[in-house]
């Protein structure tokens, strides 16, 4: 299970790391860390205007976490279905060979 992002810690290394890009690989976006790293935060600018976007960014990022796991219980149920069903299937299957 992957942890929510908290917008406290985001803040803090927006403010600390943020020229380099920490608090874009803490909200799981590595291409625009990567951009701030040898931009310097998009020549600054892109750094301050994370300064209003935050919030939403980590609601973002939140989402896209909440959609991920949702998905993979969404296959784990699927597959255990499909697994009944086979298994009912090949009752069937039994059975009508006992007839």
């Amino acid at each position: 299970m992957v942890r929510e992002r908290n917008l406290t810690t985001a803040y803090i290394l927006w403010l600390t790391l943020g020229l380099i890009g920490a608090h874009k690989l803490y909200l799981r976006r590595p291409l625009m860390a990567l951009l701030y790293l040898f931009t310097l935060g998009l020549f600054l600018i892109g750094w301050v205007v994370d300064l209003f976007t935050m919030a939403e960014q980590v609601d973002d990022c939140n989402d896209r976490i909440y959609e991920n796991e949702d998905s993979t219980l969404m296959e784990e149920h699927l597959e255990d279905r499909i697994d009944e069903l086979e298994d009912q299937v090949e009752e069937l299957r039994h059975q009508l060979r006992n007839q």
